[in-house]
């Protein structure tokens, strides 16, 4: 058996772990499924009280969004160190990573400027956004992980997530490819403008835009239903994701392949 067979076999053991202790998290701690419509009240909220602010409310509501990204963070972090979340801790968890997440958003804020000049002195650009957070998407995408699973922060966070995703891309990137195959399938124009505009904001609506459309309307019950499946969904993938990271960070590929063979994969 060559070395690609068995690492294949050996992704698809990590996969089926990850997958078995994300399933394990949620059922223990369930009310993490109504984090994500929790943390969207509170950013609608944060957003009526910081409109008549003006840019000091543009300022005001980014920390917002901040704070729920380091808290949502904070939790995966015990989660996925196969531990009960103490849900009576949240409160504390909207500062634990409130600076890592500023300076992300800071940069990629930079980034955003950069190509909305671009794009007001020549329409005709546009485009070049879409590839631009496409390729973020894609060359940052275990930024989330590296928050609450490394030390460093700022442009150190953007180099380290490049570097793992250039080491691990087949076996990070391939589930992400499963769960975007439908949007390029029905119009890879869609999928383009989907994965360059998908973030913390507007994840829980992209989900429930996929459930509505595979389920019968139920009218504002059902729609409950599917943000809370839907947010259900969110929490199990983040879940997953923390737990693969967490095996691909820890190992190379020649370790895994060998501690394959050693296991009789």
């Amino acid at each position: 058996m060559n070395d690609a067979h068995i690492l294949l076999r050996a992704t698809c053991a990590i996969y089926a772990g990850a997958a078995r202790d994300a399933w394990r998290a949620l059922v223990r701690n369930p009310w993490l499924a109504l984090l994500v419509p929790a943390y969207t009240a509170l950013l609608h909220l944060a957003a009526i009280l910081a409109a008549p602010l003006g840019f000091a409310g543009g300022f005001l509501l980014g920390f917002a969004l901040a704070a729920c990204a380091s808290s949502f963070l904070a939790v995966l972090a015990e989660a996925t160190s196969h531990e009960r979340v103490d849900f009576g801790a949240l409160g504390s968890s909207f500062g634990r990573y409130l600076w890592s997440v500023v300076s992300i958003f800071f940069i990629f804020w930079i980034i955003q400027f950069l190509l909305s000049a671009i794009i007001e002195t020549n329409a005709g650009l546009a485009w070049l956004a879409v590839l631009v957070n496409a390729a973020l998407f894609v060359v940052c995408n275990p930024v989330p992980e590296l928050i609450y699973q490394s030390p460093r922060d700022g442009m150190q966070l953007v180099d380290e997530a490049i570097t793992f995703t250039r080491e691990n891309a087949i076996e990070w990137l391939a589930p992400v490819a499963i769960l975007l195959l439908p949007l390029f399938a029905f119009d890879v124009r869609t999928g383009l403008l989907i994965m360059s505009s998908i973030g913390p904001t507007n994840a829980l609506g992209y989900a429930m835009m996929g459930l509505s459309s595979l389920l019968p309307s139920m009218g504002p019950v059902g729609l409950l239903v599917i943000a809370v499946l839907a947010s259900a969904g969110i929490a199990w993938v983040m879940l997953f994701r923390g737990f693969l990271f967490r095996v691909l960070s820890r190992s190379g590929r020649r370790q895994r392949i060998f501690d394959a063979r050693m296991r009789g994969l």
